[in-house]
């Protein structure tokens, strides 16, 4: 006999009662911006549709099971560290379980992850709840940071609070400390690892300088969606968008997210190159450098699709002449 489900520690719940991401842009074209929490469990006209967001989860790194008895299906999830010496050790593990009107066995369902988001879609006719696996409460302690100074400080900024400040202190080893708003606990569907949708440390080097690493939850998005841009705004700025496609479950949420973020010097005397980037399942990641040219230039680093089908992603490096765009998201980079 199977094993029996997990019991529920919260009540059903439905996207309306999650968190937002704090670096989701809401407030332009609020009704086109896709769906604003980490997850949501939705009554279809002929099925019932779930999306939990699990950045870092590869294509092949959710389990599913059902539970006929219970007419219960649950799901976990494991992302592994990538960038060892910089993510922290421990692998960020998601789970959670749907409880359904009738017997699974009765109905079809689809699954499917992709770029750090899980989704299944039950039918026909079928209704059902989404439950996680502890509560929230006890799952929203303060969030790991590594090197993490000012945790106190909260910065707020017009219309957007996504900042991570550099600032001089020359009585710390490497003389600047990085401050900024407390990174949110928004994914109760998180049971282990990382709770923070970001993460920034100070990293010594061997040449006795540093590098700053940043590790930002920007789920539903990849290579060729995302941007980078030195001397943004006096900093590096980082976003990106999604788009949806009518071939998978995708077609189900309201729309197309769009993220954006700044690591911002307060001084006028550094500036901060990036030397290493990369956004793999739903996670951007990149080390920046404090370089010795005081160009002011934006710079952009993106990804262009393939130029034949089947072929490598291509990585570019661009200079911009002329204005900048009102946002990292603007579909002028499209």
């Amino acid at each position: 006999m199977a094993a029996p489900a997990p019991l529920s520690s919260s009540s059903p719940f439905s996207e309306i009662t999650a968190k937002p991401h704090p670096y989701q842009q809401h407030d332009h074209e609020p009704t086109k911006n896709g769906p604003k929490g980490a997850y949501e469990a939705r009554k279809l006209n002929r099925g019932f549709y779930v999306r939990v967001d699990m950045p870092g989860v590869p294509t092949n790194g959710v389990k599913v099971v059902k539970y006929n008895e219970t007419r219960t299906v649950t799901f976990t999830g494991k992302a592994p560290s990538l960038w060892p010496g910089f993510d922290s050790p421990e692998p960020r593990v998601y789970a959670g379980y749907v409880v359904l009107d009738r017997d699974p066995s009765e109905v079809n369902f689809t699954s499917e992850i992709d770029n750090g988001v899980f989704r299944l879609l039950f039918y026909p006719h079928c209704d059902g709840s989404l439950h996680f696996l502890s509560s929230p409460r006890r799952n929203s302690g303060a969030a790991q940071l590594g090197d993490h100074s000012g945790q106190d400080e909260e910065v707020k900024f017009p219309a957007q609070d996504n900042i991570s400040f550099i600032v001089h202190s020359p009585l710390e080893p490497y003389g600047i400390i990085l401050s900024g708003r407390k990174p949110d606990h928004i994914n109760p569907h998180l049971l282990s690892g990382v709770k923070g949708v970001y993460e920034h440390k100070i990293i010594p080097t061997k040449d006795g300088e540093h590098l700053i690493y940043i590790r930002l939850d920007i789920p539903d998005t990849c290579k060729n969606t995302n941007l980078i841009m030195e001397n943004f705004d006096g900093g590096i700025g980082f976003g990106g968008m999604t788009f949806k496609e009518g071939y998978n479950l995708s077609r189900f949420d309201e729309g197309p997210r769009e993220y954006l973020g700044i690591l911002q010097t307060r001084c006028f005397c550094c500036r901060y190159k990036v030397v290493k980037h990369d956004t793999t399942d739903g996670v951007l990641r990149f080390l920046a450098r404090k370089s010795e040219k005081l160009d002011r230039t934006p710079v952009c680093h993106v990804t262009f699709p393939p130029a034949t089908p089947g072929g490598d992603l291509q990585p570019r490096t661009l200079k911009i002449v002329g204005n900048l765009p009102p946002t990292l998201g603007s579909r002028q980079f499209r």
